[in-house]
């Protein structure tokens, strides 16, 4: 397993998901944060749920894990929302070196 990870999670919109980013990166608890429209498909609460939604892309360490999943969590407007880690086993060196240099550990 590698030391780098995306955490990934989702909006019901842009204007949603913005002062969450911006915490975040501000926190230093991810490099670079990516946006993309998608449309969700799903059942929620037994009903069948179909909705344009952003996914955001979170660029990050893997240790910093457990702090970007409780921030998300403090911030995100959703009841149960996505919060997922992929792991990064390969990538650019110098941009995994980039990653280090923008994000940090201490509290």
């Amino acid at each position: 397993m590698g030391k780098y990870g995306i955490v990934m999670t989702t909006f019901a919109s842009e204007q949603q998901a913005k002062p969450v980013i911006n915490e975040i990166i501000q926190s230093r608890l991810a490099a670079c944060v990516q946006e993309i429209k998608i449309k969700s498909h799903y059942t929620w609460k037994g009903e069948l749920c179909h909705d344009d939604e952003d996914l955001v892309m979170f660029k990050t360490r893997k240790e910093l894990y457990p702090r970007l999943e409780q921030k998300l969590l403090q911030l995100h407007p959703y009841e149960t929302p996505e919060i997922m880690l992929v792991d990064v086993e390969n990538a650019y060196a110098a941009y995994l070196a980039w990653i280090d240099e923008q994000t940090r550990t201490d509290d």
